[in-house]
């Protein structure tokens, strides 16, 4: 069971890590805030690579489009 919850850097209540995806590739983020939903967290990874973190419950339909290559 997910018990551990995360102080996010700027948003005002914490997150499980399994509702929450967490995504590197600039486009899809960048996608995913033009279409009105914005990162509830940000994290850097080994590599330096900067990691937006998303809620899941709110990019269930956009990760749909997405993988269909429908996302604009």
């Amino acid at each position: 069971m997910d018990m551990e919850f995360i102080k996010p850097n700027f948003q005002t209540r914490p997150y499980r890590p399994s509702e929450v995806c967490r995504i590197k590739d600039r486009r899809q983020s960048f996608l995913y805030m033009k279409n009105g939903v914005n990162p509830v967290d940000l994290s850097v990874d080994a590599d330096d690579n900067l990691v937006m973190i998303f809620l899941k419950s709110e990019t269930k339909e956009l990760y749909e489009k997405w993988r269909r290559y429908e996302l604009v």
